[in-house]
């Protein structure tokens, strides 16, 4: 199977909900010459004033032609006319030649005049960017590159999946609770209640540990005790054996041991059927 730059494009919009792991090449793809690395390679949701620095190595051959980055949505976009504002990109050659520098910026394209011997690499400085409020696995800043040693330009080839720098953004400090459960429950009939640390994005908060407890408006409901999460949880556990015996409108609040609170919706309490 031969895969194209524009399918790879494709699949790296999809970074955010699939893991780089889904991003695999056949074993005949033609793949750029070269390895991408980032630093930082995680960013908290939403978190601005960061510096990310690119690291480009002419790792199987020498590369005399031009660097690709595609910058995903949701970042902040690159741009050259203010040092001081979000966005702003510079290049440094570093080991190989002083005509390594950017020749273009589009609208989220990067493209880099690239002179570097085999093993010879150059930085890409992305300065004060402001990550995504969207958590996700991977995103990817996806890179190609197309020699132009013999004179003429070839077509740009995508990195290898292996190669590719990839940001994930986890979620942010927490900022409040979240009570996701049924909006129609049965008299005696037990369900189950989630609760969600969350980032003011929405995201789960990361990192979270805190002992949660839930309490109802019906005084004569059945209620898990008290759950500790820790890191392992990922900032959510899923209380069961919730029961609620009186009819009418009801609600289950959570509390936990950081002082956040949250209630959930009204929950319709109806008799058996």
């Amino acid at each position: 199977m031969n895969w194209t730059r524009a399918t790879i494009l494709g699949l790296a919009v999809l970074a955010c909900t699939l893991p780089v792991t889904a991003l695999a090449f056949g074993a005949s793809a033609k793949s750029g010459i070269g390895r991408m690395t980032v630093v930082p390679d995680v960013l908290y949701a939403g978190s601005t004033g960061n510096q990310v620095t690119f690291t480009f190595t002419a790792d199987s051959s020498s590369l005399r032609g031009q660097t690709l980055i595609e910058f995903p949505r949701g970042w902040s976009a690159p741009q050259r006319s203010n040092p001081s504002g979000p966005g702003y990109i510079e290049v440094k050659p570093g080991q190989c030649s002083a005509s390594t520098k950017i020749t273009s910026i589009g609208v989220r394209r990067v493209t880099i005049a690239t002179s570097c011997g085999r093993h010879k690499a150059y930085q890409l400085v992305y300065s004060k960017v402001t990550a995504p409020q969207l958590t996700a696995d991977g995103y990817i800043f996806l890179t190609s590159t197309r020699s132009m040693a013999s004179g003429k330009k070839t077509k740009f080839r995508p990195l290898l999946p292996g190669k590719q720098p990839v940001i994930k953004v986890r979620g942010g400090p927490p900022a409040g609770l979240l009570v996701q459960t049924t909006s129609v429950a049965t008299a005696g009939t037990a369900f189950s209640v989630t609760v969600r640390a969350i980032d003011p994005y929405g995201n789960n908060a990361y990192p979270y540990t805190g002992t949660v407890q839930l309490t109802s408006s019906d005084l004569a409901a059945t209620i898990p005790g008290p759950y500790s999460l820790g890191p392992a949880d990922v900032a959510q556990h899923t209380f069961t054996g919730a029961i609620l015996r009186t009819g009418g409108t009801q609600t289950i609040t959570a509390t936990d041991s950081n002082g956040l609170s949250a209630t959930s919706p009204p929950i319709t309490v109806v008799p058996p059927s």
